[in-house]
């Protein structure tokens, strides 16, 4: 997997235009890629990759929500958003889970409160599975399969204002 479906995933969900949130998220696949390629055995350069990956879910998860915020989610998938946008600014793993831990409630409540259609479901098992990731192999296929699902909610948005009113 590259860079380039990621890439074209952040594009299809948060558009072509620059925000100071699509530039955060931008570079952490090639982030996580990078310090891959310089990992060495030993505790520093697990822990950045282990980081790296950390951010790179967190990216993956604010998309999803992103794009469940964007078929009519409530404020729990709003608020959860903003939760993993803050949790991008920590400095290590360890800071990742503790911003995410002292609001964790709000994981429960999304999927208690949310009125669901089938797109929203769809979105909100992958943004489950994007948590129990543990792999880059499990995060390409993931990253794989929510653009397919961006891919085809913008086809139908496109039908949709095709289509003549009545």
């Amino acid at each position: 997997m590259s860079d380039s479906l990621y890439q074209e995933l952040l594009d299809q969900v948060f558009g072509p235009e620059p925000t100071p949130l699509l530039t955060q998220i931008t570079p952490l696949y090639s982030d996580l890629e990078k310090a891959l390629q310089e990992a060495r055995p030993g505790r520093k350069s697990q822990e950045e990759v282990s980081f790296r990956f950390e951010r790179l879910r967190l990216s993956l998860g604010i998309t999803l929500l992103q794009l469940l915020t964007d078929l009519g989610g409530d404020e729990e998938s709003l608020q959860i958003r903003d939760l993993l946008q803050e949790a991008l600014t920590a400095a290590s793993v360890k800071e990742i889970d503790a911003i995410i831990q002292k609001q964790s409630h709000l994981f429960e409540e999304l999927y208690t409160d949310l009125y669901v259609n089938a797109d929203a479901e769809h979105i909100l098992a992958l943004f489950e599975e994007t948590l129990n990731a543990s792999s880059k192999e499990e995060t390409d296929d993931l990253i794989d399969r929510a653009l397919s699902i961006a891919e085809d909610l913008e086809f139908q948005d496109d039908e949709e204002e095709d289509e003549p009113e009545a």
